[in-house]
């Protein structure tokens, strides 16, 4: 159901933003942020002034007293976390998928851990985060989660009809001032549709009209797939007998990097 609610599963490097900034979207969600100009979300009397940075932040690349299970652990499901942040402007952006097969009329629950730090922020709004599912959901304020301390949002809700849940998360920082949030252990509790039916990962996709996903390659451009492995497991392209090795194949105009 609900993918890559750890951030274990790799990531798309994004075209390049404004002064050469490569952004991380996480396999399974969609990132976007606010391009400067517009308001901030629901907020139309600030202004987003530059594109904030969004990056997985590995076990490895983090103190031990921010590790999983440490006393400031900024880590809370396996060995990622992931930021987005910027120290010096106002900024807003989102994270989202859609979840589809869940048994409709049954009550589900989204859980979405995010840690803000406020950098001594002395505006209660100055920093804010919500959590939204099929448009229902709400904003807190930076006070509320509290400084380095994980804040759960939690949204209940019926399924619909159709059995899709819209996830949508967003961020925003009002001031010239530093502000970062970190995202772990996003879950979905829910109920699977009874006779869902199995996709078949080598069926291609039928041609529903709809605009294609951004992240799909075209002919002569190379996308790049960050996979993190986990220990004692390798990566081999095509059909593989050895014990500790996983099959793969790569479509055409994709590069694999382990992290």
């Amino acid at each position: 159901m609900l993918r890559n609610g750890n951030f274990m599963e790799g990531w798309q490097d994004m075209p390049p933003a404004p002064g050469f900034l490569i952004n991380q979207q996480p396999n399974g969600w969609h990132l976007e942020w606010l391009e400067p100009g517009q308001p901030l979300f629901d907020d139309p009397n600030v202004i987003s002034k530059g594109v904030p940075e969004c990056v997985h932040k590995l076990h490895t690349q983090l103190p031990s007293h921010e590790q999983l299970g440490a006393p400031n652990a900024l880590i809370l499901d396996g060995d990622t976390t992931y930021k987005i942040f910027n120290a010096t402007t106002p900024f807003g952006a989102s994270l989202s998928q859609t979840v589809e097969g869940l048994q409709p009329g049954t009550e589900a629950t989204l859980t979405v851990p995010i840690q803000v730090h406020l950098h001594g922020e002395t505006d209660a709004f100055g920093a804010e985060s919500g959590a939204w599912v099929n448009d229902e959901g709400h904003w807190v304020n930076g006070f509320a989660m509290g400084d380095r301390q994980w804040f759960r949002h939690s949204v209940s809700f019926i399924v619909p009809e159709d059995g899709r849940a819209e996830i949508v998360i967003r961020v925003k920082s009002k001031w010239f001032r530093p502000k970062d949030f970190f995202f772990d252990g996003i879950t979905l509790e829910a109920q699977k549709a009874t006779g869902t039916p199995i996709v078949d990962p080598d069926k291609p996709p039928v041609d529903t009209g709809t605009t294609p996903d951004p992240t799909t390659v075209s002919p002569g451009e190379v996308k790049t797939v960050h996979i993190q492995l986990p220990p004692g497991l390798s990566l081999r392209q095509g059909t593989c007998d050895t014990p500790g090795t996983i099959e793969l194949n790569i479509p055409p105009g994709v590069e694999i990097k382990v992290v």
